[in-house]
């Protein structure tokens, strides 16, 4: 029977874009009436009752798969018009990894290598351990976010050579060029090696934009036929990996779990480690620091520092932190002829109001007084420094004293003695 756009299948999914068709089917866009979701439909060819009860098998076996990198089947079931089984799986709107062959960056090719590499670590790891066997850019659907899954899972070799038989033919020519030297063997047994030649292929194809060995797969190179470089555009830890995917001997090859390590190691910037066997010219290369990385770990110049003022010099210092100059100490005041006069004469000076008396060593006990004899009244008025006379004395004043004029001792011994001749001719006449 010939889908076309249109056909309901199933009374249930009906279906609106043909995206490609394979050895076994076809897939189409589908909008599922009950749940109003765009699908895919992966149609399978028409099988006979045995074929239809270990399709059933596998997809129970496979419904419990559940992986990142896998796209999980939903529903399986079986067109009531011409018996072809189909699975109804999430819709990928960017397709298979297929178209971008020959224009994929290197960047973008470890992801690939990482994500499918760790999908078939978690199918490997199964007991017993589920083996793709077909594994090529065609079965590698992109979802939204821009992860790489598988699908196309969970067929085992039984029910492939149900649907081999279904379609009268052996192998499609596709699948001959991802084949491992080991599937050309007498004997081949189905085994974990076999996914990893696999996927070196693929690798090779995105890198170069064509599939290895002419489309021979493994059996020219089962024949001697050397192992083809990926364009010189990618790096030699790139081609390494390839190379080792497609390594002759199985036991060469790396785990899935080994590439996924790797390539997640090449992603995150770390340092790879080669953990397989690989013989080859190849010395893994140092990791990049990231110049950004490098910048933000050096002390950065103290911008701010520089406007600051610069330390003054110890001279500097040493001037600003000098006590300030006391001031000069008065010059001592001479002790006035007119004190001198009265203290012979027994009469008491006036004491200071306020300011204290500066200590003074006490003077020597004075001679006896004798009286001069009479001195004539000198003819010029008596001095200014002299008060007037009160009661018992002559009295001088605060201001006078403050106001004695310093001397030479000549005038001072002439001032003296024209005091006391003063004071005695005074004293006479008052007595």
């Amino acid at each position: 029977m010939q889908y076309t756009e249109g056909y309901l299948l199933d009374k249930r999914y009906l279906l609106k874009q043909f995206i490609g068709s394979g050895s076994f089917g076809e897939v189409w866009v589908a909008h599922d009436q009950e749940t109003d979701l765009e699908v895919a439909a992966k149609i399978y060819i028409a099988m006979d009752e045995k074929g239809l009860e270990e399709f059933k098998k596998e997809f129970q076996l496979s419904f419990e798969l559940n992986h990142t990198n896998l796209l999980h089947a939903n529903y399986l079931g079986v067109n009531s018009e011409d018996r072809r089984p189909y699975l109804v799986m999430p819709y990928c709107p960017e397709g298979s990894v297929s178209k971008y062959a020959g224009n994929m960056k290197e960047e973008e090719l470890w992801r690939f290598v990482h994500d499918v590499a760790a999908g078939l670590a978690y199918l490997h790891s199964q007991n017993p351990p589920i083996i793709h066997q077909d594994i090529k850019p065609d079965n590698i659907l992109i979802l939204k976010n821009g992860d790489y899954v598988i699908t196309d899972f969970g067929i085992s070799k039984q029910l492939r050579q149900s649907l081999r038989r279904s379609a009268m033919q052996l192998n499609s020519a596709g699948a001959i060029s991802y084949m491992g030297p080991e599937r050309f063997s007498k004997n081949f047994q189905a085994v974990k090696a076999s996914d990893i030649w696999s996927l070196g292929a693929a690798i090779f194809e995105l890198a170069s934009g064509d599939v290895p060995f002419c489309g021979m797969g493994g059996s020219l190179q089962k024949q001697g036929a050397d192992m083809p470089d990926i364009p010189e555009e990618f790096s030699a830890r790139l081609n390494m990996v390839c190379a080792s995917c497609m390594a002759k001997d199985t036991w060469d090859r790396p785990t899935a779990a080994q590439l996924r390590d790797y390539a997640g190691q090449v992603l995150d910037g770390r340092k790879a480690e080669i953990t397989w066997n690989y013989n080859g010219p190849y010395t893994e290369p140092k990791p990049v620091v990231k110049s950004t990385v490098m910048v933000s770990e050096v002390p950065e110049e103290p911008a701010a520092a520089a406007a600051e003022p610069a330390p003054l010099p110890k001279s500097t210092v040493m001037v600003t932190e000098t006590p300030e100059e006391s001031a000069p100490a008065p010059a001592p005041e001479p002790a006035p002829a007119a004190i001198n006069s009265t203290v012979r004469m027994g009469v008491p000076p006036v004491e200071p109001a306020a300011e204290p008396e500066p200590a003074v060593a006490e003077p020597a006990p004075e001679p006896a007084f004798t009286e001069p004899a009479p001195v004539p009244e000198p003819a010029s008025a008596p001095s200014d420094n002299i008060a007037a006379p009160e009661k018992s004395g002559f009295v001088k004043t605060e201001a006078a004293a403050a106001s004695a004029p310093v001397l030479s001792p000549l005038v001072l011994i002439l001032v003296i003695l024209l005091g006391l001749a003063a004071g005695a001719f005074l004293g006479l006449k008052l007595f």
